[in-house]
């Protein structure tokens, strides 16, 4: 009898047989295949194995580095969000050299990039390009979902910001001097100026513009007292042994800012008070949008030039 087809059956008890190292003269006496067939059988057998190893291996490397591509996506939409923080006095970047600065974070340093640790220009260049790589995968993956106005409008926002930043501290200047001219030493000025500014933009930054001259008091000292424009201790600081001068510091200090608020020919501080407000709505509407939970679905559900291929 010639054998053309091999039954399930048989090729099991044959790869059995073979696996406890069993003759293909054995193999063919207790299945009754022709040791030929039997030993072709068996290799054919061997070789789709190999191919469906091979095959799984594949699948397992596409898999991870899937789930690495994943993970990328989700730190470098964290990156993009946290690096648009709220705007802070001592903070004075631009809203371009606020985003490069998130471009040059290297979020993948803690898995496969740790070679890019280093600072030199080829390093740089090589994280830049992957995170702008990265940005371009994500707007793909979230193409449907995701509204990308919200970054341009808070780069807007940053930059009218800044430029008014600068406008308001030139008005500070002026008012300050106008008003303590004669009154201080003028060595004083350039300080008192700093902390008028200080105030006003706290008051901005943090929503309570009608509580500005309230951030300006003194707070008692053992050998006089301070001079605070924060409402506390942890901003600018001056210090002074006469209590009375100090008062009458204070109150001028609180006149300062009363005249910043009201300077109306520019519209300096209404457009600072706009630009925070806008800035803190886009940041929370691009948070929402590129949360975790929202984009683990959208990137599982979607493509992009640099998915691993399945």
């Amino acid at each position: 009898m010639r054998w053309r087809y091999v039954p399930d059956e048989k090729l099991n008890d044959i790869i059995r047989l073979k696996n406890s190292r069993a003759s293909w003269v054995k193999i063919q006496k207790e299945t009754g295949v022709p040791r030929r067939t039997a030993q072709r059988a068996y290799e054919e057998y061997e070789k789709s194995k190999s191919v469906q190893e091979l095959k799984a291996a594949r699948q397992q490397v596409i898999s991870e580095q899937f789930n690495y591509h994943l993970q990328d996506l989700i730190a470098f939409a964290h990156s993009l969000t946290f690096g648009l923080g709220d705007p802070t006095i001592g903070d004075k970047r631009s809203a371009d050299e606020i985003i490069d600065e998130i471009f040059k974070r290297n979020i993948r340093v803690h898995r496969i990039n740790n070679s890019l640790t280093g600072n030199t220009s080829t390093q740089k260049d090589v994280v830049i390009r992957q995170n702008k790589m990265l940005f371009e995968s994500l707007k793909a993956h979230a193409r449907e979902v995701v509204r990308w106005k919200p970054l341009e409008e808070w780069r807007t926002a940053r930059d009218s910001w800044i430029h008014n930043f600068n406008n308001l501290k030139k008005e500070a200047t002026i008012i300050v001097s106008n008003l303590f001219q004669e009154k201080v030493d003028q060595i004083e000025i350039p300080e008192i100026t700093a902390g008028v500014f200080e105030a006003a933009c706290r008051a901005i930054i943090n929503d309570q513009l009608e509580e500005a001259e309230n951030l300006i008091k003194l707070i008692p000292q053992e050998n006089g007292v301070q001079l605070t424009f924060s409402g506390d201790s942890s901003g600018k600081l001056l210090r002074y042994e006469d209590t009375e001068l100090a008062d009458n510091i204070c109150n001028l200090a609180r006149q300062s800012v009363t005249n910043l608020r009201a300077v109306k020919e520019s519209r300096i501080v209404d457009n600072m008070v706009t630009a925070v407000k806008t800035m803190k709505i886009k940041k929370s509407e691009l948070v929402y949008m590129l949360d975790e939970l929202r984009l683990i679905p959208l990137i599982l559900g979607t493509r992009c030039d640099i998915c691993p291929a399945l």
